[in-house]
């Protein structure tokens, strides 16, 4: 589980597209690609510079509706899923938050 203090970016592995609403991730050095949905895609455009995670869930859940833990619980489950295939990487507060 991820602190909500915790900072995370994209990798500068991952080239993204947006193609129909749908991010396409490319993941170089994998020779992957990741397509997003909606929601997916637009905490994909959030991350272009270093973001908190508590920060990603408080505008997750004002965009959508969601409570504050239902979603948190969403952003860190997407976050990990990014972090496992190398799209994101863990940053430190002062790379930058905004």
């Amino acid at each position: 589980m991820m602190d909500g203090a915790m900072c995370i970016m994209h990798h500068t592995q991952a080239a993204a597209r947006t193609v129909e609403d749908q991010a396409l991730i490319v993941l170089t050095q994998r020779g992957e690609v990741l397509v997003l949905n909606a929601s997916g895609t637009w905490l994909w455009n959030l991350l272009a510079s270093a973001q908190a995670v508590g920060e990603l869930a408080a505008s997750l859940g004002a965009r959508y509706g969601l409570t504050p833990v239902q979603a948190l619980a969403d952003v860190q489950a997407f976050l990990d899923s990014l972090l496992a295939v190398e799209a994101i990487v863990r940053v430190s507060a002062s790379e930058g938050v905004s």
